[in-house]
């Protein structure tokens, strides 16, 4: 089993930075990422179209550069969570989880015995087809495989303390839009009823040793998450970067004399 290098950061204290792929996924895809000196990749599923077959070659092009994947999918039950680990990915993110005894079924289908009840399969992408010996295998996957809950609804800021109490648990994800949403806030992050839900559940992750995570689309949200003690930092997406970027720029361009208001105006 590969070592995390996510993982080490944050039993360190130590914030990572990642982004979020969904809609564009191409052989370089991986590469592109760690290129731009990102220590993560999520590849996300809950939202956007990619199928396991896609997942499966994105996962092995992060894992051939060293590059730490996660997957993000739209539910974990029966046999998914485990598929995507053995596919190779480093570690999930779990939606809309709202309780403790629910994110105890999330590790127990994770990690494996005596941890929890994962089956083993061997000669597959996740142990790079080498068949490694099952106990130091086990041992290390279920030390490296990394954990992370969404807190997103009302119900699962309610239940915050029990679900970072959960052994297994490595961090805590706010879904920001779908948190204000359940909270009646549609898109309201500024609001303080907003902003004191996620200061809380920050603060319960972080009293249970489990890093703060968030999903920021802007420098500045980036940086004032980070110095409120976000670890965990998911920043922006390719799309958002792709549409922003571009809009920014050719706000710009288009004031030029000798160019069109553009075509799609």
């Amino acid at each position: 089993m590969q070592l995390n290098p996510v993982k080490q950061a944050l039993r360190g204290g130590q914030a990572v930075i990642g982004t979020m792929l969904g809609e564009m996924a191409s052989p370089g895809t991986c590469r592109i990422v760690k290129e731009a000196g990102y220590d993560f990749v999520i590849f996300d599923t809950e939202h956007h179209w990619p199928g396991v077959e896609t997942v499966a070659w994105l996962l092995r092009g992060a894992r051939d550069i060293g590059l730490q994947a996660y997957v993000r999918a739209p539910g974990f039950r029966g046999q998914w969570p485990a598929r995507y680990l053995d596919l190779g990915a480093a570690g999930l993110i779990f939606p809309h989880v709202e309780g403790g005894e629910q994110c105890r079924e999330i590790v127990d289908q994770v990690k494996f015995p005596p941890v929890g009840k994962r089956g083993l399969g061997t000669n597959i992408a996740h142990d790079d087809y080498s068949a490694e010996p099952a106990l130091e295998f086990t041992t290390s996957a279920n030390s490296e495989t990394l954990v992370s809950v969404q807190i997103e609804t009302a119900g699962g800021l309610a239940a915050r303390e029990e679900i970072v109490a959960v052994p297994g648990v490595d961090s805590v994800f706010i879904g920001p839009n779908d948190l204000s949403l359940s909270l009646g806030l549609p898109g309201q992050l500024d609001h303080p009823t907003v902003v004191q839900a996620i200061e809380d559940i920050f603060a319960a992750a972080a009293a249970a040793g489990v890093a703060p995570g968030m999903h920021v689309f802007d420098l500045p949200s980036a940086l004032k998450y980070l110095d409120a003690g976000c670890r965990f930092l998911c920043f922006r997406s390719e799309v958002s970067f792709f549409v922003g970027g571009s809009r920014d720029a050719l706000g710009e361009i288009r004031t030029h004399p000798s160019v069109c208001e553009g075509v799609y105006s």
